[in-house]
């Protein structure tokens, strides 16, 4: 029996899809389909994994001879089918919550404080990346929260990343000048602190935008 019939066997006797093997593995689905039809094999670090995962020694596996028969198990051993957890993870509940309290306050805007329906707006908006996308919601979040950001409030974006540096750059002046009136506005400080917090998310969000990136990547790269 060639490793590719035997990575077949050992995972059908298991009850176990193509899937839940390559999540177990940390590779595409359609690397085990590879594997399972001799069109690739897997490195040395995927043949030790799937040999522990089985329960058999890795010169077993790779053996071309007769799948080892799994052990026998115990005999008081129940066996059963974990079903799938029904109800809001705890993102979506965070959405929930977003988007209930956007609704409350846009209601409340409604019946004489009109600033709190932009307030309304942007937590339904960045509320339903977290209620509805399965993969990466904060990531979207966090960019819908920069695009609110330059739509709702000035941009300050003269400078790169956006706000940053100019950020920067009005409080030094703050801290410099503070004796000035016109440095005492509170929108001075206000604008100060646009610009200094999104630049710092802009960065947070590129840096991690791009990991998300190169794993996609490195997973098409295993498929």
């Amino acid at each position: 029996m060639t490793l590719a019939e035997k990575i077949l066997s050992l995972r059908t006797e298991r009850g176990m899809s193509q899937d839940d093997l390559a999540e177990k593995l940390d590779v595409s689905r359609q690397s085990v389909s590879k594997w399972e039809t001799a069109q690739s094999t897997p490195d040395l670090d995927k043949i030790i994994k799937l040999a522990n995962l089985f329960g058999v020694t890795v010169d077993e596996l790779v053996r071309d001879e007769e799948c080892p028969q799994p052990p026998e198990p115990p005999e008081a051993k129940v066996i059963y089918v974990e079903r799938e957890k029904q109800g809001l993870t705890p993102i979506q509940a965070l959405g929930v919550v977003f988007e209930v309290t956007g609704v409350a306050l846009a209601i409340i805007g409604l019946m004489g404080a009109p600033l709190l329906i932009f307030a309304a707006v942007a937590l339904v908006v960045l509320g339903l990346p977290l209620l509805l996308a399965r993969k990466h919601p904060f990531l979207i979040a966090g960019w819908l929260a920069v695009g609110l950001s330059c739509l709702a409030l000035n941009p300050y974006t003269s400078v790169s990343p956006w706000g940053l540096i100019g950020g920067l750059r009005r409080l030094y002046y703050y801290i410099t000048y503070i004796t000035i009136p016109g440095f005492r506005d509170p929108s001075t400080v206000f604008a100060i602190a646009v610009g200094i917090v999104r630049g710092l998310l802009i960065l947070a969000l590129a840096f991690f935008t791009w990991r998300a990136w190169k794993k996609k990547k490195s997973l098409e790269k295993d498929g």
